[in-house]
């Protein structure tokens, strides 16, 4: 008799991006909740058309997907992620469209909600990614996500904070990181109402030595198996000053990868 996990019978594959945990969660359990934790928010039903912006190779948009039974569609910039995604297998009420969020490739007033985990943070302009979600979701939907952001503690005349602050932006290629106040601002620039923002409590893994570790094992698992394109690898001393840049950050408070909200579609 074949014997199959949740994930695999899910076609779940690893997803690769902050969560904070529980006593007693395994990391894969803290992923799931983290994810699981949008659907609900949303209030997803079967049968709501749902956006995933900058969804990688979609384990969140799988998850995402078969708990709620609603149709998410991922937008990725990277041929390779649609490729990947592809590769790994694409439920019947999933798709997966090679596009950018800074200009959405669907018509106006298309989804019921959208969301997005960990990917704004890469907009060069935040407000103009906004504000394309907003021009796609119809009225009365919701936008929903996490996203890295530098918290009230920042201080920009502090050196030390601004060389944490640096090591983040290049070692994850990240533009200029805004604030948790910042983003709520240009949520509310392009006509959304805010209707929750909240740091979520930091759990203790990534910011240690730990994280260190695992991100170095982390690129080597995603390349051998081919979420990650070969040469990745080579990449590691850029994701280690990143890997500094997040402990320092995380110690010290004025940083967070949990910005969460909640932004309505009047």
């Amino acid at each position: 008799m074949e014997h199959r996990s949740t994930n695999e019978k899910m076609n779940i594959r690893p997803c690769f991006h902050f969560a904070n945990r529980f006593r007693g969660e395994t990391l894969a359990e803290s992923i799931q909740r983290h994810e699981s934790y949008l659907a609900l928010r949303m209030q997803l039903k079967p049968g709501d058309k749902v956006l995933d912006i900058g969804c990688g190779v979609g384990g969140p948009l799988r998850r995402i997907a078969n708990l709620s039974g609603a149709h998410v569609t991922g937008v990725t910039i990277s041929q390779y992620q649609i490729q990947r995604a592809k590769a790994i297998g694409v439920p019947a009420n999933c798709q997966f469209i090679q596009g950018d969020f800074m200009q959405l490739p669907f018509e106006d007033n298309t989804f019921d909600h959208v969301y997005v985990i960990e990917a704004a943070c890469h907009a060069p302009e935040k407000a103009k990614c906004f504000a394309e979600v907003f021009r796609v979701l119809k009225p009365g939907g919701s936008f929903v996500g996490y996203d890295w952001c530098i918290t009230d503690k920042y201080d920009k005349d502090n050196r030390d904070h601004r060389e944490m602050k640096r090591l983040i932006e290049e070692g994850d290629g990240l533009p200029d990181l805004k604030s948790t106040d910042d983003l709520v601002v240009d949520l509310k620039t392009v006509g959304f109402t805010v209707e929750e923002s909240r740091i979520i409590p930091e759990a203790n893994f990534r910011t240690t030595a730990v994280g260190r570790w695992f991100t170095r094992n982390m690129v080597w698992f995603m390349e051998k198996t081919k979420l990650a394109a070969e040469g990745t690898i080579g990449t590691l001393e850029i994701l280690e000053k990143a890997a500094v840049g997040l402990l320092r950050g995380g110690q010290t408070g004025i940083f967070t990868p949990y910005f969460f909200f909640i932004a309505r579609k009047s």
